[in-house]
């Protein structure tokens, strides 16, 4: 019953500030209202700066959707609505937030695997290079390593294991480039533990790249006065035997 009532007030105030035009809208079916928004995000940008969806509009679309529609079907994917426009606007983490919400609300919906599918492609979006922050590229592998059989045997299959081998090539790379610059810094207890980190989500990766793999030794030896340093160097060669250079420093280091 409040809930009802808190509807019905938002309707009223909403028709109260609405132009004729918003008016129009209102009194469209679900089906209609549903079908503009669509249309206004299906809209491209002319010479990348003109036209595009209308933004306003969509919301405007949206809120008479809930307040006239509240137990409509087409209503069940306001999140995922929210999501594409969070995401069309560039606004990564909400999207992902709203493409949750959604798959929250509606377990059953078959849209999931599109939410799914676009979590994936906002995580991609935020992995960039001149960010330090490699948790989105993890929260991608996860979220791929969990999917289920429905969305294994679906039309996005294809592209999010793309999107996956980048994610755990880009963790690789920032790995590295952090641990290395940790080195440099002669800081060898976050080196170590970068690369430690990341093996717990890209071991396969992590175990057969030299460059890796002489970080953590190069650091491992550089911790420890005590530890056997002639059998990790031994190890390394016998695993990386053509990195000279990697095992020249290895023989260098005094700790």
């Amino acid at each position: 019953m409040i809930k009802r009532i808190l509807l019905l007030l938002i309707f009223i105030s909403f028709l109260s500030s609405c132009s004729n035009q918003t008016a129009k809208l209102l009194g469209g079916s679900d089906k209609e209202l549903y079908d503009s928004i669509q249309s206004e995000l299906s809209k491209k940008k002319t010479l990348g700066v003109f036209g595009g969806p209308r933004y306003t509009k969509i919301e405007d679309l949206i809120l008479t959707l809930q307040v006239r529609y509240p137990y409509s079907e087409l209503t069940r994917e306001v999140s995922l609505i929210n999501g594409d426009v969070s995401y069309k606007t560039k606004k990564f983490y909400e999207a992902i937030e709203d493409y949750k919400s959604f798959i929250e609300e509606q377990p059953n919906h078959p849209k999931i695997n599109y939410a799914t599918y676009m979590i994936a492609r906002s995580y991609e979006k935020l992995m960039t290079a001149t960010d330090k922050d490699m948790a989105p590229s993890v929260e991608l592998i996860k979220l791929y390593e969990n999917i289920d059989e429905s969305l294994k045997n679906s039309d996005y299959i294809t592209e999010m294991k793309k999107i996956y081998f980048k994610a755990k090539l880009f963790l690789l790379d920032r790995t590295i480039y952090i641990a290395n610059f940790y080195i440099k810094k002669e800081s060898y207890d976050s080196s170590l533990s970068r690369i430690i980190e990341s093996e717990k989500v890209i071991e396969s990766l992590i175990s057969i790249n030299p460059e890796a793999q002489y970080i953590k030794t190069f650091s491992t030896i550089k911790l420890s006065s005590d530890i056997d340093k002639n059998n990790l160097i031994e190890d390394y060669k016998n695993r990386f035997p053509k990195e000279k250079e990697f095992i020249e420093n290895l023989e260098e280091i005094d700790n």
